[in-house]
């Protein structure tokens, strides 16, 4: 039981038996409120100052089992508060402890920054693709739901410097912005781009206004839901089909497809190979849509004689067997997964 729960039930045991006792005695005695509940306190305290006139022999039983009661549910409602304070102390001791033991062993991780409507969902995209995150939260009730749910929870304002440290901003692969405020996400951009050049800024944005300053402020991908909403709604009236398909591929689980990005490190036998020699079609039955070479030049369904370079990043669609198969030659060394973005967009 946590320690939370177990001061909440202790409460309710002695205001229960508190009213047990002050109702017994207005009933039984016909005493007003005010005296029941005087003498079932001193009753259940054992304080006692000598029996009152005008008891009767229904009113000393009750007073028996009152007595009874109140000292076994009262000393166990006191054990319970004593214990669950040893917890929060121990809680806020060690658990803070082994979670920046837990931080400092991340690297290559993703920081999150809020988990608002559109955190919450990020989190939940994040998980379903099995990536390492620090969520940073300011609210202590949503920080504790996080905690117990799993995930590892950093309880500070993001907009501190010190807290995106704490949070390994130098180590992290990337970042979100997701508070609900512009403002906050445009302070957090500058803060982030400012400890880490080469940290992947995602940030949100709630009008056009905010996507540039957010972009200019150093932000890679800046989301605003207004205008990606209104420009789905558009394609699903206009491309139908086109709409229908990217929502299949990218935001459910209905096909047995994926859509990833794979990048090229240096030890992999593709470096310098066109794509018709890779065998990433042929053997491995997968489909490079585009290809995001590392000076971010795009090319949209490239030639079979586009030579895979390193530092590449491979659009790539396939079922996720042949797209792990591709993550582990494309990455020797590594377990495959680990250095895949995701791309799913939030459902």
């Amino acid at each position: 039981m946590r320690p939370r729960t177990k001061l909440q039930l202790s409460l309710y045991i002695i205001i229960g038996i508190l009213a047990f006792g002050t109702l017994g005695y207005k009933v039984l005695a016909g005493w007003d409120w005010f005296e029941s509940f005087y003498f079932t306190l001193i009753t259940i305290t054992t304080i006692g100052f000598g029996e009152p006139a005008g008891m009767t022999e229904g009113t000393r039983y009750f007073t028996v089992i009152l007595v009874i009661m109140g000292v076994t549910t009262l000393g166990y409602a006191l054990s319970a508060s004593a214990q669950a304070v040893i917890e929060f102390e121990l809680v806020a001791r060690f658990g803070k402890r082994r979670m920046f033991k837990d931080i400092n062993k991340l690297t290559g991780h993703y920081i999150l920054c809020g988990s608002g409507r559109m955190g919450s969902r990020v989190i939940r995209e994040m998980s379903k693709r099995g990536a390492e995150f620090i969520i940073i939260e300011t609210n202590e009730a949503v920080a504790e739901q996080m905690m117990t749910e799993g995930h590892l929870v950093l309880m500070g304002d993001a907009t501190n410097e010190d807290v995106l440290r704490a949070a390994g901003i130098d180590r992290a692969r990337g970042l979100v912005c997701a508070v609900t405020s512009d403002p906050d996400n445009l302070y957090i951009t500058l803060t982030a781009r400012d400890l880490n050049k080469d940290l992947l800024i995602v940030a949100r944005a709630n009008d056009e206004a905010g996507v540039n300053r957010l972009l200019k402020a150093g932000a890679n991908k800046v989301v605003a839901p207004v205008i990606t909403g209104s420009h789905q709604m558009a394609q699903m009236l206009l491309r139908p089909a086109v709409a229908d398909f990217i929502e299949l591929a990218t935001m459910t689980d209905q096909l047995e497809l994926e859509i990833e990005q794979i990048e090229i490190r240096p030890l992999s036998p593709f470096v310098g190979r066109p794509l018709k020699e890779s065998g990433i079609r042929s053997e491995m039955d997968v489909i490079i849509i585009a290809i995001r070479r590392a000076m971010g030049e795009m090319l949209f369904n490239p030639s079979a004689d586009t030579l895979i370079q390193e530092g590449d990043a491979l659009v790539s669609i396939g079922s996720h067997s042949n797209l792990e198969l591709l993550e582990r030659m494309a990455n020797p060394g590594q377990s495959a997964g680990i250095h895949r973005h995701v791309s799913s967009p939030q459902t």
